[in-house]
C-alpha cells in the first residue's frame, strides 16, 4: 500500500467583547449568536445491485485493462519501477510459467536485465501462456497469449511516448479485469507523474467470459500519481457496449494512508442522460469497497 496519510485540521477562532466603563453607563450593542457554516456533505446514492454495479466499475476499468495489454511490451517487466527494462527476452516468464519472444527492430531483443536502446525503435514481444507478475502487490498475475508491440520514441525512460498495439492478445488477470482480449492500438504517453492513454477509435476489449465487447470511441484516460495520491481522471473517454454508447468524465483520487478512501466523482452519461457514477466521499463503503457506484439507468453489463 502506497505510504502516507491525510490529515485534516480544523481551526476555531474566539472573539472576545470587552465593554469598559469611563466615568458614565455605557450601554453595549446586542449582538446575535453567530451559527456555524455546515460543512457540506455529499449524500450516498442507493446502493445498485451487484450485477450494475460490476457493469458500471467494467466501464471504469475498460481502458485501463486495454492499456494493460498493448503496454506490455514496455511494462510487463517491472511496471512500477523500472520501464523499458527487458526483465526477459527469449524464453521462460515469471515462475517458469510459459514463454516469451521478443523482437528489436526485427532482431533480437537485448540481454535481460538491460534496458531497450533510446531513440525511436519498435519493440515487438509473442507471448505463449506467459505469466506476468506486474507487482501490484495483491497476489496479482497476468497470463498473457498473443502479440503485442509498441512503436516508441525516448530520450530517457522516465519520459515515453508510444504507439502501442495489441493483436488478439488474451489476459487472465487473476485480481481486477478478469480474462479479456484486446485488440487495436493506442498512444500512449507517460512522464514521472502522469500517464495518458488514448486507444484508436475501433480497438476493442472481449470480455471472455461473457462475449461482451467494449469498442472505444475517442477520448482518452490518465494516471497521476504522487506519494499517498493516484488520480485517474477521464476526459470524454466513450467507450461502447455491444453497442450503446457510454462516454466517461471526471477524476477519482485514491488517497492511501491508515486506510485507503476515494474523493472525486466519474460520470457516466448516455445520449446527453447520467447513468451512473462512480465516487467517493471519504468514507468507508458498506459494499466493501471505498468506490461508491450511483446507477441511475440500468447499464448494459460488459
Amino acid at each position: 500500500m502506497r505510504g502516507g496519510f491525510l490529515a485534516r485540521v480544523v481551526m476555531a477562532s474566539l472573539g472576545v467583547s470587552v465593554v469598559m466603563t469611563l466615568g458614565c453607563d455605557i450601554t453595549p450593542f446586542p449582538t446575535t449568536p453567530t451559527t456555524p457554516t455546515p460543512t457540506p456533505t455529499v449524500t450516498p446514492g442507493p446502493e445498485p445491485s451487484a450485477a450494475q454495479r460490476d457493469a458500471a466499475l467494467a466501464l471504469f476499468d475498460a481502458a485501463s485493462a486495454h492499456a494493460a495489454v498493448t503496454t506490455s511490451p514496455l511494462t510487463s517487466g517491472s511496471p512500477f519501477a523500472d520501464y523499458g527494462k527487458v526483465m526477459r527476452a527469449n524464453g521462460p516468464c515469471d515462475f517458469g510459467q510459459g514463454s516469451i519472444q521478443g523482437s528489436l527492430d526485427g532482431g533480437l531483443p537485448p540481454t535481460p536485465g538491460t534496458f531497450l536502446p533510446t531513440g525511436s525503435h519498435t519493440y515487438v514481444v509473442s507471448f505463449s501462456n506467459c505469466l506476468v507478475d506486474p507487482g501490484w502487490g495483491f497476489g496479482d498475475t497476468l497470463e498473457l497469449n498473443g502479440v503485442a508491440s509498441a512503436a516508441y520514441n525516448v530520450a530517457e525512460w522516465s519520459n515515453i511516448t508510444a504507439t502501442v498495439s495489441a493483436d488478439s492478445v488474451r489476459s487472465k488477470d487473476t485480481f481486477r479485469s478478469g480474462d479479456v482480449t484486446a485488440e487495436g492500438s493506442a498512444v500512449w504517453t507517460k512522464s514521472s507523474t502522469t500517464s495518458t492513454y488514448t486507444p484508436a477509435a475501433g480497438s476493442r476489449l472481449v470480455h471472455n467470459s461473457t462475449t461482451s465487447v467494449a469498442t472505444f470511441g475517442g477520448g482518452s484516460y490518465s494516471t497521476i500519481s504522487t506519494s499517498g495520491r493516484l488520480e485517474q481522471r477521464f476526459d470524454n473517454l466513450k467507450v461502447a457496449v455491444n453497442g450503446t454508447e457510454y462516454t466517461l468524465n471526471g477524476s477519482l483520487v485514491e488517497i492511501s494512508g491508515s486506510r485507503v478512501t476515494y474523493t472525486g466523482e466519474v460520470r457516466i452519461i448516455n445520449n446527453g442522460t447520467l447513468v451512473a457514477r462512480i465516487y467517493g466521499d471519504g468514507s468507508n463503503n458498506p459494499s466493501g469497497s471505498n468506490k461508491r457506484v450511483e446507477v441511475l439507468v440500468p447499464l448494459v453489463p460488459l
